[in-house]
């Protein structure tokens, strides 16, 4: 019983403001428009706020070990791989090719990632999730330009761009501040800490709350066919690959959700943005995001209910 409250606890404020978001959008509250904004604004300043707050209260070396960021990269370049091996020999379309791999190895980890650990362990545990996050973002970021670019155009990565497309990013600079602060064991005065504090709260509401009201039913009946298995692969198939792996060598608690979510997210809202730029299939691109967020909220809580009951959280 413990178990199944402590999964339903985790999942349930996140399916609340998705949706809260869904409904304020219905009732026309919430614009497109205004979700783009509100969107920018929350990956421009509060996200980044909120990994900087995290990675800079936790001691770094305590908050993540070696063999879990080892095998989170590792674990992304096997995936990867295998992905770019077999994803062209089953996909025969060359704009849908670089979206499935995409969505199987590219999951919206900063929004819930974060969230999640916070929920199940409480925010001074959220520093593994908010570590890994500036290990994978830009793993994944460099990962969807190489592979759009390569399966969509045929075009040859641009390193220059590329590069300094991730030194920029605001939830990388985010938490490389996080980390600058806390190796150096500075601290603020009390009025400044409330205020970085209030803001970090303000992150993932706000997103989710975007996310449930940019949600879409009709968007995510499009190319089943295709979304249904790639969503079953990316929340259930590579999660039961990788996550006996992650137990076998040793890795638990905070570390352990923190990995397991880079599998089990949803695919990157960000993603569907991408795939249009490049040319690639974009409506393919936004029901993955759309099916794969809907179906998190039960794998997600089967995971951290499983996890739990065999005391490995």
């Amino acid at each position: 019983m413990d178990s199944f409250l402590v999964a339903l606890n985790a999942v349930m404020p996140l399916f609340l403001l998705l949706a809260l978001g869904y409904g304020l959008k219905k009732i026309g509250m919430l614009t497109p428009e205004f979700l783009k904004k509100l969107n920018s604004v929350n990956f421009r300043v509060f996200l980044p706020v909120l990994l900087f707050h995290n990675t800079y209260k936790t001691s770094i070396t305590e908050a993540v070990s070696g063999v879990t960021v080892g095998f989170a990269v590792g674990a992304l370049a096997v995936l990867y791989a295998l992905l770019c091996l077999t994803v062209p020999r089953v996909v025969k379309t060359p704009a849908q090719r670089g979206v499935v791999i995409q969505g199987l190895f590219r999951g919206n980890y900063a929004i819930l990632a974060v969230a999640l650990v916070t929920n199940v362990f409480g925010e001074e545990k959220a520093a593994a999730a908010s570590v890994l996050c500036a290990i994978l973002v830009p793993l994944y970021n460099v990962l969807a330009v190489v592979t759009l670019d390569v399966f969509t155009s045929g075009d040859k990565p641009k390193l220059g761009p590329t590069l300094r497309s991730i030194a920029k990013n605001p939830l990388v600079l985010g938490v490389a501040a996080g980390l600058v602060v806390s190796l150096f064991g500075l601290r603020f005065p009390t009025f400044l800490e409330s205020a970085i504090s209030d803001v970090a709260h303000l992150a993932t509401p706000l997103a989710l709350i975007v996310l449930g009201g940019d949600f879409s039913f009709r968007r995510a009946k499009g190319n089943l066919r295709i979304s249904l298995p790639v969503t079953a692969l990316r929340l259930l198939v590579i999660p039961v690959c990788f996550v006996p792996i992650a137990v076998a060598l040793g890795i638990r608690g905070p570390e352990l959700l923190a990995i397991c979510l880079a599998w089990e997210t949803p695919v990157a809202a960000s993603s569907y943005i991408m795939a249009v730029e490049a040319g690639a299939d974009g409506e393919l691109a936004g029901e993955l995001v759309v099916l794969s967020t809907a179906c998190c909220i039960p794998t997600v809580f089967l995971l951290i209910f499983i996890l739990r009951s065999m005391a490995l959280l």
